[in-house]
């Protein structure tokens, strides 16, 4: 400060000085969080540009010219390359196919199942429904490294039906695994589609106590199907492709007819990404 001031005048370029340190300060501040809000806007383009470049190669809308096996193959590890890339950068749904893709060890991926809870685990805390399911499914299994655990399974599938008991105004606790059935059957009532969808897929299958009953599978995954959930179209798909539940001869169809049909219901659960569909759909092309 020059030396002739006084001691007044000094307070006030002291104050000026303090005041403009302040602004700077606070402009600094206001350009880092404008640039990190660039930056997570940058971020969330590069993973949606990442998740759909995965999404070509494995639809096989980007060509790799190879044969058609060894293609195939190129074109899976191509995908899983830009969906983990997808899901490093935060994509729910790329956080659940590579979950996938380590739990099945698809594209050349070795199968591990400890990964594919991880991921799985990822996805559900970001909030994608089919990672909730999946990981719970783990949990129910004991896979993953973690010790069987149904009822917190049930638990976690009860968190992802929860909206939709919510609004038909039901209110359902899970205290047992037994209570699972009645859990997906009122969560059915309640218009839930997905819900619909593993209804059929235990009563086909006959878990939790129940003896399979294909006739009931097959009208649940209808109806799942009708709604457009992919594992109910997906179901029905195989329902027909196999004739379960008496399907080719309630509708009068040969196996040409019913295999048209099961390609129909494969493309359009893999045209919503569903995993099964898309390895359908190839089968039944060869």
């Amino acid at each position: 400060l020059p030396l002739r001031c006084s001691a007044s005048e000094q307070k006030k370029m002291i104050a000026k000085r303090k005041q403009k340190s302040k602004m700077t300060t606070c402009d600094e501040l206001m350009k880092r969080v404008e640039q990190t809000r660039m930056n997570l806007v940058e971020r969330n383009k590069q993973a949606i540009q990442y998740f759909e470049d995965g999404q070509g190669y494995e639809n096989g809308s980007k060509e790799i010219e190879f044969g058609t096996d060894r293609g195939q193959l190129q074109k899976e590890r191509q995908a899983f390359q830009y969906f983990l890339a997808a899901a490093m950068l935060g994509h729910k749904d790329a956080m659940g196919i590579v979950g996938i893709y380590y739990s099945k060890g698809k594209g050349g991926v070795t199968r591990d199942d400890r990964k594919a809870l991880d991921w799985y685990e990822r996805g559900q805390a970001a909030g994608d429904s089919r990672s909730a399911r999946n990981a719970a499914l783990f949990h129910a299994q004991g896979r993953g490294g973690k010790y069987s655990d149904p009822e917190y399974a049930m638990r976690s599938l009860q968190q992802v039906y929860s909206v939709s008991l919510l609004i038909s105004g039901q209110n359902i606790s899970l205290s047992r695994v037994s209570d699972g059935l009645t859990f997906f059957e009122q969560a059915a009532n309640a218009k839930n589609a997905r819900a619909k969808s593993n209804l059929a897929l235990i009563y086909e299958s006959g878990k939790w106590g129940r003896h399979p009953d294909e006739v009931l599978a097959l009208k649940y995954y209808r109806e799942a199907a009708d709604a457009g959930d992919a594992g109910g179209q997906c179901g029905l798909a195989w329902f027909y492709e196999k004739n379960k539940g008496g399907l080719w001869e309630a509708e009068n169809l040969d196996s040409v007819k019913a295999t048209d049909l099961a390609r129909h219901y494969y493309r359009l659960a893999a045209d919503q990404n569903h995993v099964f569909a898309r390895e359908s759909l190839m089968r039944l092309r060869k």
